[in-house]
C-alpha cells in the first residue's frame, strides 16, 4: 500500500524483454538506499517488487498482464517514472491509500498552465464514471490528486508547482496515457 506522495522521479536505465516478463532497470539516486530486495515500490502507480539492487539501480520484473493493463509497456530507456516506497507502519499518510493496482490507462487530453499552477484534463470513459467524484481522490501515475471537475468526456485535476516539478507529469505530452487508480472507497460505491 502507498500514499500517492512521490518520493523521487527515477529514470529508466534499461528494459530487458524476456519470455512472459519484462525487466525494468530504474536509476534512483535517493530511494535505492532505502530499498531492499523483495520490497514493494510503486512505479507510475504500479506495485512492483525489487528483485535486484546495485549502486543507484533498482531491478523489477513485470509480467505481461501487468504491462498490458498499464502504461509501463510504453516506457522507453531514458524515460522518467514516479517512485514511492510502500507505506510502513508509523509513516506519514499525506495523500490517500493507493494500492498500486492500476485500473487502466487514461489519455491526457489537455495540459494548461494557469497563473502558477497546472490543470490537466484526463479522458473519462463512460465505464469509469461511477468511480470518480468531484473533490474525491484519484491516483494518476501513482500521484494522489483531487478531482476538481467532471464533464461528459473528461475530468480535471490541478497541480501545485511542487507536484508538477517533482513528478513525471512535467514530461507528459498531450495524447500520452497515464496510469489511473480509482479510490477504493469509490470503487465500492460504484459497484453497488
Amino acid at each position: 500500500m502507498f500514499t500517492g506522495i512521490i518520493k523521487e522521479v527515477g529514470q529508466v536505465e534499461k528494459i530487458v524483454k524476456q519470455r512472459g516478463t519484462t525487466q525494468l532497470v530504474i536509476r534512483s539516486n535517493d530511494l535505492w538506499s532505502n530499498c531492499e530486495v523483495s520490497d514493494s515500490v510503486s512505479i507510475n502507480g504500479v506495485c512492483l517488487t525489487v528483485v535486484k539492487k546495485q549502486k543507484c539501480l533498482l531491478f523489477f520484473d513485470a509480467i505481461d498482464s501487468t504491462l498490458k493493463k498499464t502504461n509501463l509497456k510504453k516506457i522507453r530507456t531514458s524515460g522518467y517514472v514516479n517512485l514511492e516506497l510502500a507505506l510502513r507502519v508509523g509513516d506519514k499518510l499525506g495523500g490517500h491509500f493507493v494500492l498500486g493496482h492500476v485500473d487502466g490507462e487514461a489519455k491526457l487530453i489537455k495540459k494548461i498552465k494557469i497563473k502558477n499552477f497546472w490543470r490537466l484534463d484526463i479522458e473519462l470513459l463512460s465505464k469509469d464514471r461511477n468511480f470518480i467524484l468531484e473533490n474525491g481522490s484519484i491516483a494518476l501515475e501513482g500521484i494522489s490528486l483531487t478531482v476538481k471537475r467532471i464533464l461528459a468526456k473528461y475530468f480535471s485535476v490541478e497541480l501545485i508547482p511542487f507536484t508538477y516539478e517533482h513528478t513525471n507529469l512535467k514530461y507528459k505530452k498531450i495524447g500520452e496515457t497515464l496510469n489511473i487508480e480509482f479510490d477504493q472507497l469509490l470503487k465500492v460505491r460504484g459497484s453497488v
